[in-house]
């Protein structure tokens, strides 16, 4: 349920998501329970990082977070995640920090949910 609630969010956040998910498309496999834990560590660290950077105004802690974040998601074959965060990227770079405050906060939110429901 949160991840369907995540992925509507980025589809609303990213308009062009179908166009750019196939970038990050995997071949679906089935996550075993180490792989699983040792995802929602990393995430819950790096949405912690994001959350930090914000806090902070550090756009390089952000920009490396939301770089690591979209590289998990799109190895974990959640590719909406990896929109988001790659979206983060490409608005921080742009100096859109409105727009990249708006997209941590939902990234965050979604990391905090994914990880309670898989721990």
């Amino acid at each position: 349920m949160a991840l369907e609630r995540a992925i509507e969010t980025v589809r609303k956040l990213v308009p062009d998501l179908e166009g750019r998910i196939s970038q990050f498309e995997v071949e679906t496999f089935e996550m075993d329970d180490e792989l699983l834990d040792a995802f929602c560590e990393e995430l819950a660290r790096m949405s912690g990082d994001l959350q930090t950077g914000l806090d902070t105004a550090n756009n390089e802690m952000i920009r490396v977070a939301a770089h690591s974040i979209k590289g998990m998601g799109g190895t974990m074959g959640l590719p909406e995640i990896s929109i988001l965060a790659q979206e983060i990227e490409l608005t921080l770079r742009g100096g859109q920090m409105d727009r990249c405050t708006e997209l941590c906060k939902a990234l965050i939110e979604w990391s905090r949910e994914f990880v309670s429901k898989n721990q």
